[in-house]
């Protein structure tokens, strides 16, 4: 049976979308589906990405160096990839920097891999959304190639970004990249926020629309209750950085003076 129909609607695909796709044509093949692969491979006509994924190679590309869209790659590693941080950003056209890292959030013990000079990233969700059984909060579906797609949305990337900056390029690249967001929803950033229950992020939040107040339309009302979230003992916006620091009292947060002063701009 040709496969022409399944590689051209299936631009990344996993050994278990091909399997049901030789079930639902009731295939002799679904049992020796390897074969198919092995044989569609030599052919050049799909290419390994990891282990379970693969890509299908257009018409006239070389095996040898087609690189498939990676965001695609990363949603479709596991069944509940979520693309995520830095990554979401990018998608979303509003990153200060292109990195050659596609973090995705999921909940299977995968290891990272790299393909085509890019490095996937899985990383678990984070442990309060999981004991509430809202890990999809704030997720949703897109479309990349005519498949179905999960990533944060802005708001929740936006929070996310802070929350993790290790994740995200550094506190320096999140700031610059957040500066660039367009749009944001107040009353789903905020209820993200409640539910990670992470005092930093909160001050974090807080101290960044403080000081984007005008840029955001950021009502005061809304800072006041943030504010409640913050800290009871002063924490740290980022450790990583090793410079002095400024203490918001309003925020309970040592901020480091290069992101008060913004020197990456001098």
């Amino acid at each position: 049976m040709k496969l022409d129909s399944f590689f051209a609607s299936y631009p990344v695909f996993t050994t278990t979308e091909l399997k049901e796709y030789l079930k639902s044509w009731k295939s002799k093949a679904e049992k020796n589906y390897y074969l198919l692969l092995n044989y569609h491979l030599k052919q050049g006509r799909i290419i390994k990405i990891c282990r379970s994924l693969y890509a299908s190679v257009p018409a006239n590309a070389n095996p040898e160096n087609f690189s498939p869209n990676p965001f695609l790659v990363a949603g479709k590693r596991t069944s509940d990839s979520i693309l995520a941080y830095h990554t979401a950003q990018e998608y979303y056209g509003s990153a200060y920097s292109i990195h050659n890292v596609r973090t995705f959030i999921t909940n299977r013990n995968i290891k990272p891999f790299e393909f085509r000079d890019i490095y996937y990233k899985p990383v678990k969700p984070p442990t309060t959304l999981l004991k509430k059984k809202k890990v999809n909060y704030g997720v949703k579906e897109i479309d990349i190639q005519g498949l179905k797609v999960r990533i944060t949305c802005r708001e929740r990337t936006f929070v996310d970004m802070l929350d993790r900056p290790d994740l995200s390029g550094g506190i320096e690249e999140v700031w610059r990249s957040l500066e660039m967001t367009e749009f944001l929803d107040m009353r789903v950033l905020f209820e993200y926020l409640k539910l990670l229950e992470n005092s930093t992020t909160a001050a974090k939040v807080g101290f960044f629309l403080e000081t984007h107040r005008k840029t955001f339309n950021v009502e005061s009302s809304l800072l006041h209750e943030i504010e409640k979230l913050k800290p009871k003992s002063i924490h740290y916006l980022d450790r990583s950085r090793k410079e002095k620091t400024r203490v918001s009292k309003k925020w309970n947060l040592a901020i480091p003076e290069s992101l008060l002063e913004l020197e990456w701009e001098e």
